[in-house]
């Protein structure tokens, strides 16, 4: 599996976060489930270090984008605030 570099993906409409994360969230319920099975359970360290290294990242992801998302709305009341003063 080959990522595309961070700068050459560009922005979408067509989805949103919460779909994303839950979408995410079942891949790697399924890739667990496939591991299971090929190396029995419970699965080698390795393995399963990696997948919970996954859903952490991924719980990161959410917590910076809740906070991007509420910077942005305290930004925007405060400019609609000032606009709101001037007239």
């Amino acid at each position: 599996m080959k990522m595309r570099k961070y700068e050459d993906i560009t922005p979408s409409n067509r989805t949103n976060f919460t779909m994303l994360y839950y979408h995410a969230g079942r891949i790697l319920t399924h890739i667990e489930t496939q591991l299971k099975q090929a190396y029995g359970t419970p699965l080698p360290i390795k393995q399963a270090r990696n997948l919970t290294r996954m859903q952490h990242k991924l719980e990161q992801m959410v917590a910076r984008y809740k906070q991007v998302k509420s910077d942005l709305a305290k930004e925007y009341r405060l400019k609609k605030n000032k606009i709101g003063l001037v007239f």
